[in-house]
């Protein structure tokens, strides 16, 4: 194709004029079907005569072809021309070979630097892509010698050469990269690699990049030795390579490393006076991921491991022995001369590498046979590491002022995805005083008390300098807590004193940092109990001047960790006695905080508050309900722009996409408020109601946006709301007519199974059909009276069941199904449309046939597809044995399986009240209907011979399940439940540990010998022996079978034993002689049972 054409094309692409550009656009998508169009982006790309924006836009043009195009099932057809895009193989060796063409002229391009660096960022992805998939299906073989030959003729007098060499380190680290995520026996060939090459590439590594720390200044000497530092990460990330196990090898790459993570910085570098682009220069990176291999190393291949993964016990003890002890001097040596806040000397380390220091220390505390090397190091821990990373730094205060909610995530949630040197250090004395409490509880605590001491001024009048290390250890005191706190620890008789001298005068301090670390305290120490009482009133005065706070008083930090103290006191009746003239306006406020902070921790407040106060705050219900719907349309509609936001055409790469997970928890946080509300007015339908129509915005953007995040939410609304009313109201109804919006446009008479449906109900039927079985129950005379709503519920049906009936479907897929189509026809059968009828029974015999093998075995889905089959019975005995009858496949006489496994195997163990009643009604309605001739008909003389004494045995096994029913409503619905359970884990592991586990590694060691064997030790091929030495059976029974306690159900109301009297008077007087067939089948010991329940005794 023509270069000048393409070269105009995405000239005009950067123009100013949207027309221009949408024109532009158009022409370069008729473009890309062209061949040798990838070409011409390279060849535009590599030129020197042509301007750096426009080979910007022809490279990330470029990447996104490859991105979508190489794989050999991208052409997806679909309707975005981006995705819809597959390159010609014929095409490909040539794109490959001038891919690399086009990396080394861009590498000794004359253009400036910084474009050179953004080509070379923006083609390393097209580069990864091809070379993870040609490379590893042997289409690219000669590539690794080809990156070997630019590194090997390097020479340092010819800047060409090494810039070549640069680009075969990027080409080298992609191979590498595809072995990253195999073990050993996947990659065998990876050692013929290692040993032929890794030496080489070190000594390369060793004499030439870092050259006794010569080249410092030279960020692409860097660049190149982060590169052969990653190739080792990429080989041993997954698993360790046996070549690498051996001590020359591994003693000479660890002294690289140790090498580079002892360079000392040059000036250069420290004069970058932003840490955060100092962390980002090449030689920085260099040293994270030196700190990181020797990490990995550890971590994975040398501790003890409880799964015993990796059996490389040489290695471990080489690496323990001979290269962990002095390698843990250096990094002591190293932390000690650390300051975070000195950021100008040779010693200066980034946080990335202070993260990995950190967490090396803190996994050799967990290794009971390394603590010995770091018991002794304990107090400089904690005096070098732990106490001044926590102190706050400019930054960290700066984010309290201007991103509170920043600040609350970063040092009070402890939500972080990056490098912090500061979690993994709450992470180390976490493990310090967990794991070894004996040797390090006492000396923390010391200290805490000792730094407090030093900085509490005895005027009130409290330095920045001093406050900011009280805020240190208050926040190692926070991470503790819960050892001193515990009525098992040595220190419980002290906290009471330690907080009244060190804790809540903080309440009253200046800096809100310190109020709201103090709050952060008071939220964890539930477990305390005070013999001071005046404690509680300090307490709650300090929570209430939190959250009260106005004006250039006011700490929104402050103030939500003091909603979480407040939560923490609810259910201390002497908190609850101050709280109660007040309980309005701190619902008010709570709202307010509820309203600034996306979080579900407030929301979880607000919920536990409205329950505690429930009869205080109901005169403002409703005014609560619209405040809340009011703050969750702010947070879904933020959620609903961020999930439409277009990925192909979103600037800049996945990581700068928005994170809304604060947002969906503030939400669902919300949501869970609404319904506790609702619940808190059992006892005020018109209230209920009321709220109904508060709430009714909410349910209406979920629905119509499909946020699909918060169906079961929403439906679990409208369940408990149609459930206080015990009816279905207007807007409950018009519930429904949404849930009918989101079936699509799916035609509830095409029966075609095959009819697409882009309706998402069908994958959370599970969340709707809490509703969906209040509408049957409380509405069933609108449903049969009123069409449109009739229909809704059949046509859930038909798209439902398109979706889950298909060869991937599960059973709990089906389970939920035939719950669905149970409670139709058992509610709405005589309005069912006939072809719904059948497809109902078709849908259920199909799946009771293709399981036929597994009906006693999965018990769950044998009684749910079988309750579809015997509701039809209850209103159409004859027409559904009828077609029972027609269905056999495959030599299955369905009718006799149907039968036999009902009788025999179903029946005689059901549990539920459900199960037994609905196949009594079966039973007595087939009894009733069906004539002799229709007996004898169906082949049933057999059938008819069992059926009474059957029924004997539903009714003798009801009053039972009757029972349990009832018991498990009366636990769920005492008030008088014990919320107070304390923890009694305060247990020493220093003693034990070992023993401990040497012995589950034993268990598993000899289970898995077992299950190599072939053997389970059960004496069953269908059960599983656990570590625990408990057996594993994934045979279901009938107890798996739940009901709820706290739903209705469409048979509450049916009285079996009325139906029964009735059913028997009525054949009596219309049947004499079928009646007196029937009852000459009684057994003698069923006969006196017969009289007793016609007599309702």
């Amino acid at each position: 194709m023509d270069p000048n054409n393409l070269l105009q094309c995405f000239h005009a692409t950067l123009s100013q004029d949207k027309s221009i550009r949408t024109n532009a656009e158009q022409q370069l998508k008729q473009y890309n079907k062209t061949p040798g169009f990838l070409g011409a982006c390279l060849d535009i790309i590599s030129s020197d005569q042509i301007s750096a924006d426009i080979k910007l836009s022809a490279s990330l043009y470029f990447k996104n072809k490859i991105t979508y195009g190489w794989p050999e099932n991208s052409n997806n057809h679909t309707k975005n021309d981006l995705l819809d895009y597959a390159i010609d193989n014929d095409e490909k060796p040539i794109i490959r070979e001038m891919l690399i063409q086009t990396l080394l002229k861009v590498s000794n391009s004359s253009t400036e630097s910084h474009t050179s660096t953004s080509l070379l960022r923006i083609l390393k992805t097209p580069l990864m892509i091809i070379i993870s998939i040609d490379y590893s299906n042997k289409k690219w073989n000669d590539l690794l010698q080809f990156s070997l030959n630019l590194i090997s003729n390097t020479n340092e007098s010819d800047p060409q050469t090494i810039n070549n060499a640069y680009i075969g380190l990027i080409c080298l680290s992609e191979i590498f990269r595809t072995y990253r995520w195999t073990d050993n026996d996947a990659r065998q060939d990876l050692e013929i690699l290692i040993l032929d090459y890794f030496p080489s590439l070190l000594n390369f590594a060793n004499d030439f990049l870092l050259n006794d720390g010569k080249n410092l200044n030279n960020y692409q000497y860097g660049d190149m030795l982060k590169l052969i530092i990653k190739i080792y990460k990429f080989v041993t990330y997954i698993d360790l390579p046996f070549s690498l196990q051996k001590q020359e090898s591994f003693i000479n790459w660890a002294n690289f490393f140790v090498k580079i993570i002892q360079l000392p910085l040059s000036n250069e570098i420290l004069s970058i006076s932003d840490v955060e682009l100092r962390s980002k220069n090449s030689w920085c990176k260099c040293k994270k991921w030196s700190y990181a291999n020797l990490f990995r190393l550890f971590q994975r291949y040398s501790t003890d491991s409880l799964t015993k993964k990796f059996e490389y016990n040489e290695f471990k003890d080489l690496y323990r022995s001979q290269f962990l002890p002095n390698l843990l001097k250096i990094l002591f040596s190293q932390i000690e001369n650390y300051n975070p806040n000195i950021t100008n000397t040779t010693n200066w380390l980034s946080d990335e590498s202070i993260y990995y220091i950190v967490s090396f220390i803190d996994q050799s505390i967990i290794d009971k046979k390394i603590w010995p090397l770091i018991k002794p190091n304990y107090n400089n821990i904690i005096q070098f590491i732990v106490f001044p990373i926590l102190i706050p730094n400019e930054s960290t205060l700066t984010t309290f002022e201007i991103d509170p909610q920043e600040y609350v995530h970063r040092n009070l949630e402890l939500w972080d995805n990056d490098y912090s040197p500061d979690l993994a250090t709450i992470n180390l004395l976490t493990t310090a005083v967990t794991k070894r409490s004996k040797s390090t509880l006492e000396p923390t605590l010391q200290f805490i008390i000792e730094i407090l001491k030093q900085n509490i001024t005895p005027n009130g009048s409290l330095p920045l300098e001093n406050a900011i290390k009280i805020e240190s250890v208050l926040r190692m005191f926070s991470c503790i807590i819960d050892r001193l706190t515990n009525p098992k620890s040595p220190y419980y008789n002290q906290m009471e004193e330690f907080l009244k001298s060190f804790i809540l005068p903080f309440f009253d301090s200046n800096y809100g940092f310190l109020k709201t670390r103090t709050c952060d305290i008071i939220s964890k120490i539930g477990m305390l109990e005070f013999k001071d009482t005046s404690i509680i009133q300090i307490i709650y005065q300090g929570i209430l001047k939190c959250l009260t706070s106005q004006g250039d008083d006011e700490c929104l930090p402050a103030k939500l960790m003091s909603s979480l103290a407040l939560q923490t006191f609810l259910q201390d009746v002497q908190f609850q006695s101050y709280l109660e003239p007040n309980v309005v306006d701190i619902m008010q406020i709570l709202l307010n905080i509820s309203n600034e902070f996306e979080s579900d921790t407030i929301s979880g407040v607000i919920q536990d508050f409205v329950e505690q106060f429930s009869k205080q705050l109901q005169p403002f219900g409703i005014d609560l309900m619209n405040n809340l719907v009011q703050q969750f349309l702010k947070l879904a509609n933020e959620l609903n722009d961020a999930s439409n936001i277009d990925i192909n055409n979103f600037v800049g790469s996945t990581e700068d996409l928005p994170d809304e997970s604060d947002k969906q928890m503030a939400a669902l946080g919300i949501l869970s408020t609404t319904i506790s509300i609702l619940l808190s007015f059992e006892n005020s339908p018109d209230i209920v109601k009321n709220l109904e129509i508060a709430f009714y915005p909410a349910a209406e953007f979920i629905m119509k946006n499909g946020i699909e995040d918060f169906y079961r939410e929403v439906c679990e609304f409208f369940e408990n709301s149609t459930f206080l009313l015990r009816t279905v109201s207007p807007v409950a109804w018009n519930f429904l007519q949404l849930i009918n919006e989101s079936l699509s446009s799916s035609d509830p008479n095409n029966t075609n199974d095959s009819s697409p449906t882009d309706s998402m109900i069908a994958f959370y039927l599970e969340d709707f059909m809490l509703i969906i079985n209040n509408y049957l129950l409380y509405g069933q005379n609108e449903l049969k009276t009123m069409q449109d709503y009739s229909n809704i519920i059949f046509k859930l049906y038909y798209v439902c069941s398109m979706t889950n009936i298909n060869e991937d479907s599960t059973l709990d897929d089906l389970n939920i199904l035939f719950d669905l189509s149970t409670k139709i026809s058992f509610t709405l059968n005589d309005i069912i449309p006939c072809d719904l009828k059948e497809k109902i029974l078709t849908d259920s015999i199909n799946s009771i046939i293709s399981e036929k093998d597994n009906l006693k075995k999965n018990v769950i889905f044998g009684v749910n597809s079988f309750n579809v089959i015997i509701t039809n019975l209850i209103s159409s005995p004859l027409q559904t044995l009828q077609f029972l009858s027609k269905k056999n496949v495959n030599n299955i006489n369905f009718m006799e399986l149907f039968f036999e496994t009902w009788f025999t195997f179903y029946i005689p163990n059901y549990k539920r009240v459900f199960d037994i009643k609905l196949s009594l009604l079966a039973l007595m309605s087939v009894i009733v209907n069906l004539s002799i001739g229709d007996i004898k008909t169906l082949s049933l003389d057999n059938v008819f011979l069992q059926i009474l004494n059957v029924i004997i045995k539903l009714f003798e096994n009801l009053p039972l399940a009757m029972q349990n029913l009832e018991r498990q409503r009366k636990e769920f619905s005492l008030d008088d439940a014990d919320f107070n359970t304390r923890f009694d884990d305060y247990e020493d592991e220093d003693e034990d540990d070992l023993k401990e586990d040497e012995a589950d590694n034993l268990v598993i060691q000899n289970y898995l010998k077992e299950l190599q064997e072939g053997t389970n030790g059960a004496g069953s091929e269908d059960s599983i022996k656990f570590v625990d030495g408990d057996l594993f059976n994934d045979n279901e029974d009938f107890e798996d079978l739940e009901e709820d306690p706290l739903s209705g159900s469409i048979l509450d109301n049916t009285n079996v034993f009325e139906v029964f009297k009735q059913s028997n008077l009525q054949l009596q007087q219309s049947d004499n002689e079928k009646y007196q067939s029937i009852l000459s089948t009684l057994t003698p010991e069923n006969q006196p049972i017969f009289t007793r329940i016609m007599n309702n005794v």
